[in-house]
């Protein structure tokens, strides 16, 4: 057979370029071609051609015939008939025409004409299959406009596999822009099982990963305290590093919610800012409003800031307005500044704090003080000899509000220690002085010195176990000496009991803050165990741990006024890995005295393949809460699934927050029906129901909960 060398070329068919959405999981695998021979001529690529016959003419023409194969770098075209012109680096290719590349595009065509120097071109009768995805369409014409810009007419366009027609989009014209990667259709019909659903008369969309401004899919739902939900956010791609999404959402209810979300990403900053705005809420009788401000900010190393802004029209915003549990359930919203310097044996920090109350059956003396500010330091050392380690904490305070005059706060403890360590074990003795200073307007200054006294010690056993990997053994006993000194006058500022927990047996104080320093005379005594694999994985950890108090403490926190005869409760926690599929935890606060649990929470959680999870949970505090938890993302049949998710009180008998969804998810498109009830301030409920339909690659026609199972802190591994 002939072979002829070509000219040379400078771009392939673009249609096959075309960037497209991968489709979901379950979808074939998209095809790939061979990669062709590329052959070079001074440093230039070089066309070949094999065909049975050839015919070349004096005007530069050779015309191939039979089984015609031209290959040109990761492409390749074959035909019956192709007739090609060296001087104008133009090919005409007739009868069965078919263009592969590498990455899996493919162009079938029975006519197509195309100019390799210009990159224009012209196929007819066109199917086509864009490159690492399973999207395809056919067209009755293709026009290559340039090597950056074509237009496809009477096309129609899927991402379903071959063979499959779950849907399609039908369109007069689809114009693709490769040097801004927009597409454009213009009077587009999207056709479901041959039944049109959606009209746009315009409809622009990325053709790659690119952001592009443009509207999102609808979103569709019902609440029962806002009525039917229709919004449509649309997308602003302001600049490569911030955009804003702005969401106006009818509520046939109350009017028109305008969400709005900023975001924005630098050099050593970054944001979010949200801001929903109601201009006449018809049920509310008014504005309403909701603000939120993050900002994060990274000077150098060690110099950092941020803001964490957040305020509402009034207290019932997000009860009206989220569907999210957390947010519909605060008591306080946070208004947080910050500037700090963390270095590697000093951090400061300059802080300014305040609360916008929206439980409103809290009275005014039980408002969260405002910080204004505050100010901390914590540096510590290793002074001569190497073992003496010295530190430093320091805060000094001003507080506003909360029921009670203006205070200033200033406390220091410095502290020294000594620490030996080895192979198996420690043993650290250490002192400090807490000092206290509090002015309070209109009152004599009250002045807390406090010595604390502590020596810690712990010993590790290991054991090589029979079947494999290990077992250690971790005892730990820890003395704490701390005299009484009269806190009477002094407001909780910022100060709250510390939990429970064993890890918060061995602090010095059982408050988190300096309002509040207990007196101490106790031995603190706690058990480690873990088991570790062959690899060295951690498999299971469990502690156990009691306090023996030589007197009573005078100062203490709640629960420590369950203290009977000489010891605290009993504190417990533990963690297994039991297989690959199961997880458990949970902790335990139980009294020995009276054979009683006081506080307990277990987690237990299967997960025996990917996207199936059942968590289960239990949490008591005795005559506080008692509380249930029940989470599961499960596959029922084929393409099917539901999500479950229940938070039940005990203490209450009611619901807190519960969420059902069933959906449906192939490879080309899906379904989703989601309904959820939330417990909200001043126990109001609501109801929500949300919509989801989803085209694979084309995104989606409805909107899923607005709050996700993966946001609960309960699902262990979802």
């Amino acid at each position: 057979m002939p072979r002829i060398v070509a000219a040379r070329s400078s771009t392939g068919l673009l249609l096959l370029l075309m960037a497209s959405c991968s489709a979901s999981a379950a979808c074939p695998p998209p095809a790939t071609h061979p990669t062709p021979f590329v052959g070079t001529r001074g440093g230039r690529k070089i066309a070949h051609v094999v065909a049975d016959k050839a015919r070349a003419f004096a005007d530069g023409i050779t015309v191939f015939s039979g089984k015609v194969v031209l290959t040109y770098g990761v492409e390749t075209v074959r035909a019956r008939r192709i007739r090609f012109n060296r001087r104008t680096n133009a090919f005409t290719a007739i009868g069965h025409v078919r263009v592969t590349n590498a990455q899996g595009g493919e162009l079938r065509a029975h006519y197509l004409h195309m100019n390799r120097a210009t990159g224009r071109g012209v196929a007819r009768a066109a199917r086509f299959v864009l490159p690492g995805s399973n999207a395809r369409g056919r067209a009755v014409m293709v026009i290559l406009r340039s090597r950056h810009k074509s237009d496809i007419k009477d096309t129609r366009y899927t991402m379903c596999p071959e063979g499959t027609k779950v849907w399609y989009i039908d369109a007069d014209r689809l114009h693709l822009n490769y040097t801004k990667d927009v597409g454009i259709a213009t009077n587009a019909r999207v056709y479901f099982h041959g039944v049109p659903i959606f009209y746009w008369p315009y409809l622009s969309f990325p053709i790659s990963s690119k952001r592009k401004s443009g509207f999102l899919p609808p979103r569709y739902g019902t609440a029962s305290n806002s009525g039917i939900m229709l919004s449509v956010p649309y997308y602003w791609n302001l600049a490569p590093n911030y955009d804003l999404t702005t969401t106006p959402e009818i509520l046939t209810r109350r009017g028109v919610l305008f969400r709005n979300h900023f975001r924005y990403l630098g050099l050593g900053y970054s944001g979010s800012d949200r801001i929903d705005y109601i201009p006449a809420d018809r049920v509310y009788g008014g504005p309403r409003y909701a603000l939120h401000i993050a900002h994060n900010q990274v000077f150098s190393p060690y110099w950092w800031a941020n803001i964490n802004y957040n305020r509402v029209s009034d207290p019932a915003f997000y009860t009206d307005f989220s569907a999210n549990f957390a947010l519909a359930s605060q008591i306080d919203l946070p208004q947080l500044g910050e500037v700090g310097y963390s270095g590697r044996r000093l951090r400061l920090q300059v802080a300014s704090s305040s609360y916008q109350l929206l439980d409103t059956s809290i009275g005014a003396a039980y408002k969260p003080y405002e910080e204004l500010p505050g100010l901390f330091l914590r540096t510590r050392g290793t002074a001569k000899p190497d073992r003496l380690h010295y530190s430093l904490k320091a805060s000094a305070a001003r507080f506003l509000g909360g029921g009670t005059a203006p205070a200033d706060r200033l406390d220091l403890e410095p502290a020294l220690s000594y620490p030996w360590r080895w192979p198996a074990g420690f043993i650290t003795p250490r002192l400090a002085v807490r000092e206290t200073d509090y002015w309070i307007a209109g009152q004599p200054t009250i002045h807390r010195t406090t010595p604390i006294a502590s020596l810690s010690d712990g010993l590790v056993f290991e054991r090589t176990l029979k079947g494999g990997g290990r077992q250690t053994l971790e005892p730990e006993l820890s003395y704490l000496y701390v005299p009484y000194r009269n806190q009477q006058g002094i407001p909780f500022f910022d100060t709250a009991p510390a939990p429970f927990t064993y890890t918060n047996l061995f602090r010095t104080n059982s408050f988190f803050g300096p309002d509040r320093q207990v007196d101490a005379n106790q031995l603190i005594a706690g058990l480690t165990t873990r088991l570790y694999s062959s690899t060295g994985r951690e498999r299971l950890r469990a502690s156990v741990g009691e306090i023996y108090y030589f007197h009573k403490p005078s100062i203490y926190a709640t629960y420590q006024t369950r203290v009977l005869n000489r010891t605290s409760d009993l504190a417990a926690e533990a963690y297994a890995r039991l297989s690959r599929h199961w997880y458990v935890r949970g902790s335990l606060a139980w009294n020995p005295n009276n054979d009683q649990t006081d506080e307990g929470d277990a987690y237990v959680e299967y997960s025996p393949k990917p996207n199936a999870i059942i968590t289960v949970g239990h949490r008591y505090i005795r005559g506080v809460q008692e509380q249930v938890d029940v989470s599961l993302q499960w596959p029922v049949l084929m393409h099917w699934s539901t999500l479950v998710e229940t938070s039940y009180s005990l203490t209450q008998s009611a619901s807190l927050e519960s969420y059902l969804g069933i959906q449906y998810n192939s490879c080309c498109w899906g379904l989703g029906f989601y309904v959820g009830k939330t417990l909200g301030l001043n126990n109001t409920q609501f109801t929500t129901a949300m919509f989801e339909f989803t085209l694979n690659g084309l995104g989606a026609l409805g909107s899923a909960p607005v709050v996700p199972l993966s946001q609960h802190g309960f699902m262990l591994g979802y």
